[in-house]
């Protein structure tokens, strides 16, 4: 089957440039909004669509600038046999590496034969569909594919809204089913006629009055008529495509299927029918349950160890990229390609997992994350909830906090997860900070640290070999040990925490002792009952502890703990969107 090897684009919309190497399967494209992603679809569809022409306007050059040209290149590879005609194509065919993915003008021994189509559009927004190699162009030779081969290519699109497929029409996939065994035009035209032949033969008596006034009217002005009749106007009843639609049992149009249905069978009827081997989805999850995203998911080929077409889609659903292998995963990244005075100028970067390490493991765990402008990988979900419940408090009191700006929090999963998972989101271009423990102090873990942060891993830690707990119970105020306590009994059990405070203080202390009488000696001797008996060791508990307890008394934390929560919201800040 033919596919796509290479895409570059140039000066198209939001994407000033960018180039993908897609994977012969399923090609799901992720990233923030505005990243580029439908871009990159559109871009494919308008190289490789069935078309003669295509409606460009200003605004679809990369900031309205007309004077460079938009540019859309896409390299094919695993030619069929029709388009490795040495006589049509031979001074267009080039070499691909597949190893390298290095594409050689003139193909090289080992080489890949390929076919590069390029579209330009320059100020006169007069597009050209025209093949391309650099010694073409040297020798002034211009060649555009042959019209049966552009057929052979064309994309196949499912978009959001695509039940013009259940009816007859110009795009229809009903169409590639009978082409050969179905007229339309001719059985429309039959019906036409049919319909005012039967419209003839009726008597319409309410008429009649009209029709000799008319008549009367007409040969009074000297316009001779005879006999008048009502009938049929030809272009009234002239049936166009799109007349001859599915219907159900209870004869019901299709069309009117829920958009998840109408896209299931849609994708079903295309896969069966089309001669193409590429295929567009927009949005794969829309108006589908999870459940239903797996069968359509199947039907693309997302399982397919030997696929039989090549797909790309976009999505927002972390349950779509749970069903996905990581290595079908390119993420779109834009980043301003200097610091200089905004707007700066943006370039994008596409990032291919490959499915080593730790990739999918993250993807499973932490899909919510892919969709976000940086992420907050939390060592554990003590962490991950503390971020959360200051995020829900910055929320009343109508400050912006961590999601306000594009920037989730993801669970690390403990042990050494926590920098595999932060390393992963790293090198796919997202900013990437790690908020951790300090409580081991082993070189090795000393040394795994600095290796991730080496990995463009901005790390936050509480020192003073703290953890989480240790943080909340030495530089909280006073004050607020009641409160925490209080909150533990009650997501805990009264019961089991009085015992946990025994257990970890020696019976020095009881739980209303440290309720009533709370003092400086006994914060380390409760932290380690927090963090042995995991007082606060989910993200609902942590998250909890945080909205209702630390957000409010913010201010009064002592300054080494809210440094580490103002320099994390300051990093957020700055890789986050700018409020």
């Amino acid at each position: 089957m033919t596919v796509i090897r290479h895409i570059k684009i140039e000066n198209f919309r939001s994407i000033r440039n960018a180039e993908l190497y897609p994977t012969p399967g399923l090609n799901c494209l992720i990233g923030p909004g505005d990243s580029g992603k439908s871009t990159l679809l559109d871009a494919i569809d308008i190289v490789l669509g069935l078309r003669r022409s295509y409606p460009f306007n200003d605004a679809d050059f990369h900031n309205m600038d007309t004077e460079k040209p938009i540019i859309i290149t896409v390299t094919l590879g695993d030619l069929d046999n029709d388009l490795k005609n040495l006589e049509a194509y031979g001074h267009f065919f080039r070499g691909f590496d597949l190893q390298t993915k290095k594409i050689n003008d003139e193909p090289l021994s080992g080489n890949e034969k390929v076919l590069t189509l390029q579209v330009r559009v320059c100020d006169d927004l007069e597009p050209e569909w025209l093949l391309y190699s650099d010694r073409a162009l040297q020798e002034g030779i211009e060649k555009r594919l042959q019209w049966k081969h552009r057929e052979l290519l064309a994309p196949i699109r499912l978009g959001t809204t695509a039940d013009y497929h259940l009816a007859w029409g110009g795009r229809s996939i009903l169409n590639k089913l009978t082409e050969d065994a179905f007229d339309i035009s001719s059985t429309l035209s039959s019906l036409s006629r049919q319909t005012r032949e039967n419209f003839a033969e009726q008597e319409l008596p309410e008429l009649e009055g009209v029709l000799a006034q008319v008549r009367t009217i007409a040969n009074s002005l000297g316009v001779p008529v005879s006999d008048l009749k009502a009938h049929l106007d030809v272009k009234g009843v002239s049936l166009s495509n799109g007349a001859i639609s599915l219907h159900n049992f209870d004869n019901t149009p299709l069309r009117q299927l829920g958009t998840g249905s109408s896209r299931l069978l849609i994708s079903g009827l295309q896969k069966a029918v089309s001669n193409s081997s590429i295929i567009i989805v927009d949005e794969a999850e829309y108006g589908l349950e999870p459940y239903r995203i797996s069968r359509l998911l199947n039907e693309l080929g997302s399982k397919d160890e030997n696929p039989s077409r090549q797909v790309f889609i976009t999505t927002h659903s972390p349950y779509v990229l749970r069903e996905l292998q990581a290595e079908q995963l390119h993420v779109l990244r834009k980043a301003p390609i200097n610091q200089g005075v905004p707007p700066a100028p943006f370039s994008h970067t596409v990032f291919s997992m490959t499915g080593e390490g730790q990739e999918q493991g993250t993807l499973r765990a932490c899909a919510e994350a892919f969709f976000s402008k940086a992420v907050i990988v939390g060592e554990g979900s003590t962490e991950v909830g503390i971020i959360r419940g200051l995020d829900l408090h910055y929320q009343t009191i109508l400050a912006p906090g961590f999601q306000d700006r594009g920037v989730f929090c993801t669970d690390g999963g403990g042990g050494d997860n926590y920098f595999k998972r932060s390393e992963v989101f790293a090198s796919l271009g997202y900013p990437t900070a790690l908020i951790k423990d300090s409580d081991i102090t082993t070189q090795s873990h000393q040394e795994r640290t600095a290796q991730c942060s080496s990995k463009r891993v901005f790390i936050f830690e509480w020192g003073n070999g703290f953890s989480t707990e240790d943080a909340i119970l030495h530089w909280c105020p006073l004050n607020l040990i009641p409160l925490i306590i209080r909150l533990a009994a009650t997501l805990n059990g009264e019961q089991e925490v009085k015992q946990h405070i025994q257990n970890c203080t020696g019976n020095q202390y009881t739980f209303e002792t440290c309720v009533f009488i709370p003092n400086e000696a006994m914060r380390q001797s409760l932290a380690t009952a927090a963090g042995k008996y995991k007082w606060f060791k989910n993200i609902a508990k942590s998250e909890e502890l945080a909205r209702n307890i630390i957000g409010p008394n913010y201010h009064n934390f002592s300054s080494e703990f809210k440094k580490i929560i103002d320099d994390l919201y300051s990093w957020a800040s700055h890789n986050g969107d700018q409020r």
